[in-house]
């Protein structure tokens, strides 16, 4: 069963890193070579998700594995933000208010901070560590902020 469910989260979670990409990338004109690199960071973040699955199945959700999985999480979301902020800060004022950059900040915190917290509980409790990273991708499930559709 840990390794449906791992397969299942891991799924989901490049299935949201895809959309959100997509959705944030529309804010992008010609992109800098600095906004490349910073993608490419954030990509092979997401390139070593198969190896902490992997590793999730494989221990039935130990806590070692469960508190790698956070932490690459973690790094996975830290270059995402940075991302996020870099397009958003050079988004059109008419596209992106700041009211909606600040919406989007806050989400991206309150996700960084889940995964973050997930990493110490992965050690004494996995299963609520796995839990907790599940809870915090739901926010992501909408790549847009509440109140920032056209």
């Amino acid at each position: 069963m840990a390794t449906v469910i791992s397969y299942v989260v891991s799924y989901l979670f490049v299935a949201i890193t895809w959309i959100n990409h997509h959705y944030l990338w529309r804010f992008v004109g010609p992109p800098t070579l600095g906004l490349l690199w910073i993608n490419f960071v954030h990509l092979f973040m997401v390139s070593l998700l198969p190896f902490a699955t992997a590793w999730i199945a494989r221990t039935r959700l130990a806590s070692s594995a469960v508190a790698f999985y956070a932490g690459l999480f973690v790094c996975i979301d830290i270059a995402y933000n940075v991302l996020e902020y870099r397009v958003l800060a050079h988004a059109d004022a008419m596209r992106v208010s700041a009211r909606i950059r600040r919406m989007a900040r806050r989400r991206s915190l309150i996700v960084l901070a889940s995964f973050t917290t997930a990493m110490p509980l992965a050690i004494v409790a996995p299963r609520f560590g796995f839990g907790l990273i599940c809870g915090a991708l739901i926010l992501h499930l909408r790549p847009e902020v509440p109140g920032s559709r056209p």
